[in-house]
């Protein structure tokens, strides 16, 4: 799991994120700040984190490293 969470969204508050990450069974877990970002995440520096961060999952770059 890949988290993308904007540090200054307005509706759901990054700590949110920390706090899911905190409660999570699973080690198996990425949390991407975007210190800048917003509830949105759309501007184009956004997206290309979000293409890089499916394109991890897809080739397993995000699995834990034994």
């Amino acid at each position: 799991m890949h988290i993308l969470q904007g540090v200054r969204d307005t509706d759901v508050p990054w700590r949110h994120a920390t706090e899911l990450l905190s409660r999570l069974a699973s080690d198996d877990v990425v949390l991407t700040l975007v210190k800048d970002g917003d509830h949105r995440l759309s501007r184009p520096e956004e997206f290309e984190r979000l293409e890089a961060a499916i394109a991890g999952i897809i080739d397993g770059e995000d699995a834990p490293k034994s």
